[in-house]
């Protein structure tokens, strides 16, 4: 629990300290640690401890580099991990930018503190400091009891017979829930969980602010109630998932004995929303209300304990039974004036997030705002402006028409509104033009059978070919428009045929074939689809994973210059193939950063170790190492063999080269697919301590052996995900690439996919002329 305080005024430090000393003499929670016994972990309570508050002088800086500072030291503490065995769980540190300005940064472990004591905290600080400034007797009463004495109380018989009762309350209201919420995420999901994130802030004018709390008041149910509502209905328009969970804390204080103290007392309840028979606005509200009352009710039993009795299918991927949480703020830290000295809560983005999403609503005097913490790693900025616009449009909606049907309340803004009115506009125009438009004889002009189209007007990249007549034979057309293809290719990289009604393996392959007539009959990596043709199956991956950027088999002394892919099923979620233009990738590279690629280059390391990965003999498909030798030194790969009948690769290859078509300079490479940074953090950590940097089973090095540096790992990234073009899979798309110019990827998918591949012009990294050779 980390809090950034303002403190304006002339302040006393060494008063300041001796307050938060009187505090922690006041509450045992502040003096406890916890030491590792037999059965877990023990509350250790020291008699006495005191605090020294760390100072940092800021006087020096300007005003824009103080608040620079402020924000990085705020970060840098609550990122800063604490001992729980050994010290103070609390740390405090006061940043002083002038005479009467200063930032107290204050952090306690959440294991013994939550909102609602850092509340109680900064209350006793103010009287604290007030009296003892002062030099006047603190008029505190005493705690009834302290934290320990109601973790003792809460084990008692009695409390356990609760306990029971409400855990029966919870097994019904969860029974046949589904084990998670997949709202559309913009970046894949990584295999475990991260904690990332960001925030993301918008504002409701007083008067909807003012209708809300209104329309709260006619049907009898909280404010909390109706945003809440209001929420899992918008989760409800992404989603069409019949039952919506989303949590929510309490502060589960409901003894008056317990109100003044630090402690951790906070719950989290599961709140879920069933969307089954299109209810009214009206309905849905008053099923949240029952369920939120009962929640209420039941909310003394822990949710950690809920999630290892109701055991819900674990995924270290996301948070058990709910990835969305809402809070309705009531326990914000006070604003405070006392002995000349006023504190006021900032807002610092910590850059972290425990949930998929959660939403923060606070009432303010001038309506009410909200806050979004989002995963990173998940969503884009652009995607939670997006998601607070619809909030503020359904509210409008629902106070409007409480009694509107849940599927006729429109949650899209009206400029989404206009843009998806001009989009059907423009195509029904198009179609009325293809019905009057008199079409001209195949044999005259035969490329007039197709149409061309850009998805999106501001990327060049894919081009879209669709068929002007229903009986287009596409292979035949290919065939003799090879050269109007091959231009197309090489000015946009990427072309998706569109609507050709071809629904067959060899329809596919008669298609890439008509372009390209010796197709690529040899790639071990990939399944075949049948045992005659060109044609494979799509790399076998798990599901839920992505597959990174790569230029197919640009670690190799040969790779593909054309790809196709084919959908013959597209994924019920997910499963698109994200490109980006190569060209795009070079320039937009810090020019530094290109020159260093370009002369270095890059080595591809790969250690066969028995037991994991492939062996050898599974890779090069023999047992004989004569063979493998030869088939090294022909494929310009170093090799060593190491003991236990290992094997040690490299191969020196290009990062950067020119197209050997178009002369243009192209990034061209493998290092997502290669580099040991993009395996998550533990399988990372597992595989350095196993094997050592030298032995890792893969890796991508510069040319000259030295590690790539995160910073150029965290560069090409951001690059491939700004410049990334992503479509949705329509069954009979066909997505040709020319391999240097443009690279692929795979995000996760949910459901049966099928998508084939072909691949034809073989090229030799020998035939680049002009690039840097390694």
């Amino acid at each position: 629990m980390s809090s950034t305080i303002e403190v304006e005024g002339s302040i006393n430090v060494a008063v300041l300290e001796q307050s938060f000393n009187e505090i922690i003499r006041r509450h045992e929670s502040l003096r406890t640690t916890f030491a590792m016994g037999e059965n877990g972990p023990i509350q250790i309570i020291a008699p006495e401890q005191s605090i020294k508050i760390t100072t940092i002088d800021l006087h020096n800086l300007d005003v824009n580099e103080q608040t620079e500072q402020v924000q990085k030291l705020a970060l840098e503490e609550a990122q800063t991990p604490f001992n729980l065995a050994d010290g103070l769980l609390i740390r405090i540190s006061l940043l002083q930018l002038g005479e009467r300005k200063n930032v107290l940064l204050l952090n306690i472990h959440h294991i013994i503190s939550d909102a609602w004591s850092m509340g109680v905290l900064v209350k006793e600080l103010a009287t604290f400091y007030e009296n003892l400034v002062n030099d006047k007797p603190v008029q505190l009463p005493e705690l009834p009891i302290q934290y320990a004495d109601f973790a003792v109380w809460q084990r008692q018989p009695l409390q356990a017979e609760k306990l029971d009762k409400q855990l029966a309350y919870w097994r019904q209201q969860l029974s046949g829930v589904p084990d998670s919420f997949n709202i559309p995420t913009d970046k894949p999901r990584p295999e475990l969980q991260t904690f990332r994130g960001a925030v993301s802030e918008f504002s409701l004018s007083t008067e909807l602010s003012e209708k809300v709390t209104h329309l709260s008041r006619q049907e009898g149910v909280t404010l909390f109630m109706t945003l809440l509502a209001t929420l899992q209905l918008l989760l409800y328009k992404y989603k069409k998932q019949k039952d919506v969970l989303v949590g929510t804390d309490v502060a589960n204080r409901n003894y008056k004995e317990v109100e003044s103290l630090i402690g951790f007392f906070i719950n989290i309840l599961v709140l879920r929303a069933n969307f089954s028979g299109n209810p009214t606005f009206r309905e849905l509200l008053e099923q949240v209300r029952e369920v939120t009352l009962g929640a209420y009710a039941n909310q003394d039993f822990p949710f950690t304990k809920l999630v290892e009795t109701v055991r819900p299918e674990r995924n270290l991927s996301r948070t058990p039974l709910f990835q969305v949480l809402f809070v309705l703020n009531n326990t914000p830290i006070p604003q405070l004036e006392v002995s000349g000295l006023k504190f006021t809560p900032l807002m610092v983005d910590t850059e972290t997030s425990k949930f998929d999403m959660a939403l923060f609503v606070s009432e303010t005097e001038t309506g009410l705002k909200g806050m979004w913490q989002y995963n990173s790693d998940l969503f884009d900025l652009s995607t939670m402006t997006r998601l607070s616009a619809q909030f503020e449009t359904l509210l409008n909606n629902i106070v409007n028409q409480p009694n509107t049907s849940i599927e006729s309340l429109e949650i899209l803004t009206k400029e989404e509104q206009d843009k998806m009115k001009l989009a059907q506009t423009k195509n029904k125009k198009a179609r009325l033009m293809k019905l009057t438009k008199i079409k001209p004889k195949a044999v005259n002009v035969p490329k007039k059978l197709v149409n061309t189209s850009l998805l999106d007007p501001d990327n060049l990249l894919p081009l879209v070919i669709e068929p002007d007549h229903e009986d287009t034979q596409l292979a035949g057309w290919a065939k003799n428009q090879k050269e109007f293809i091959e231009s197309k290719l090489l000015e946009h990289g990427a072309i998706l045929f569109r609507d050709f009604k071809i629904d067959s393996a060899t329809e596919f392959e008669n298609f890439a074939s008509a372009i390209c007539p010796n197709l690529f009959g040899e790639y071990g990596d990939l399944p075949r689809e049948n045992s005659e043709g060109k044609v494979y199956g799509a790399t076998v991956y798990p599901a839920d994973k992505s597959i990174l950027f790569h230029n197919e088999s640009s670690h190799l002394q040969t790779w593909p210059m054309k790809i196709w892919f084919f959908c013959m099923h597209p994924a019920e979620q997910g499963g698109e193939t994200p490109i980006v233009d190569c060209r795009k990738i070079y320039r937009s590279l810090n020019p530094q950063l290109r020159e260093r690629l370009e002369q270095k280059q890059l080595m591809y390391g790969r250690n066969f170790i028995r037991g994991v990965d492939v062996s050898w003999e599974e890779f090069f498909k023999t047992s004989d190492r004569q063979e493998v030798e030869n088939y090294c030194r022909q494929n310009a790969l170093e090799f060593e063999w190491l003991s236990d009948n290992n094997l040690r690769t490299r191969s020196y290859r290009q990062a950067i080269t020119k197209h050997p078509q178009t002369g243009e300079m192209v990034f061209f490479n493998q290092i997502q697919l290669h580099h040991i940074s993009f395996l998550e953090p533990s399988i990372q950590e597992s595989l350095l301590s196993l094997f050592g940097e030298e032995n890792l089973p893969r890796n991508v090095y510069y040319g000259d052996g030295s590690p790539i540096e995160k910073s150029v790992i965290d560069e090409i990234t951001e690059v491939y995900q700004r410049l990334k073009v992503t479509f949705s899979w329509n069954k009979g798309d066909i997505l040709m690439l020319d391999n240097m110019l443009t690279v692929h990827s795979r995000n996760p998918y949910i459901g049966y996919r099928k998508i084939l591949v072909a691949m034809g012009e073989i090229n030799n990294k020998n035939n680049i002329k002009g690039g840097h050779n390694v």
